[in-house]
């Protein structure tokens, strides 16, 4: 989905599938593109869109980029592996933005290789889905959660991690064991945080570790929900099929679908 100023853009094609774009934006004196990414099929429409923006109105356009696509592609180990992430990101420099507003990008390399980039990250969120949960334990699900969120925080905050044990040749997690504040566990709601949400194996086997160290309801924030996570991923259920989670608080940026766990509660 691609907003300008709030407004959603309606692409319509020939019939050939090339894009046919009239987009008068008024007297508008600035202009926002909003994308929020469904599938890299948008690349092309953004494009264009902004092409046109650039040559009619000649504005100083701002994109709010919340979701950073292939982000999961940041690095390669040999020559016949893409680079994606650099050469999307190589991509969004050549629109030549005033700025680039992203929200907790999955690779640090991300905002690194974006020109003119603001990064937000979901502390105030956080801080206020645990005012919410007044005495819920801050839990994250791996080392990597770990290391990128718990530094958000003041030192007098106590967390929980977890810690994935995987098997060397396929790199399939084999167990998980919760470390920090496992005194906090018992008889507490629990609050899992992360970046990214897909299939949900590392939530569910750190929600499952949690119930059996006595926690009472799990809750997650996850900045970028993937719509994948309600498919049967998981012995052939969904996460949210089984009764770990009590609910997954996230933000619209590619999350399109509805569910009773799940509620957004950050919005572009």
């Amino acid at each position: 989905m691609i907003k300008v100023n709030d407004e959603v853009i309606d692409f319509k094609r020939f019939n050939d599938g090339s894009l046919r774009l009239k987009y008068d934006l008024e007297s508008s004196r600035q202009a926002i593109v909003t994308w929020l990414y469904d599938s890299d099929s948008e690349i092309s429409d953004l494009y264009f869109l902004v092409k046109h923006l650039q040559a009619i109105y000649h504005l100083n356009l701002t994109l709010i980029m919340p979701y950073v696509a292939n982000a999961r592609m940041d690095r390669v180990k040999e020559k016949s592996e893409c680079f994606t992430l650099k050469y999307f990101c190589e991509f969004i420099n050549s629109l030549n933005f005033y700025s680039v507003r992203i929200f907790d990008p999955h690779s640090r390399v991300a905002p690194a290789l974006l020109s003119n980039v603001e990064m937000e990250m979901p502390t105030h969120i956080i801080e206020g889905i645990l005012n919410s949960h007044p005495y819920a334990t801050l839990c994250f699900p791996d080392t990597g959660a770990q290391e990128k969120y718990s530094k958000l925080f003041n030192d007098d905050i106590y967390f929980a991690f977890g810690v994935k044990d995987r098997e060397w040749t396929t790199q399939k997690i084999r167990s998980l064991q919760i470390m920090g504040a496992k005194h906090m566990i018992a008889g507490h709601d629990i609050l899992l945080c992360d970046d990214i949400l897909s299939r949900g194996s590392t939530i569910y086997l750190a929600a499952a570790q949690l119930k059996e160290m006595g926690a009472n309801n799990i809750y997650v924030w996850v900045s970028h929900c993937e719509n994948t996570v309600l498919g049967p991923h998981i012995n052939g259920r969904s996460l949210l099929d089984y009764d770990l989670i009590t609910k997954i608080y996230t933000t619209n940026s590619i999350y399109r679908s509805t569910h009773p766990k799940i509620e957004i509660v950050h919005t572009f």
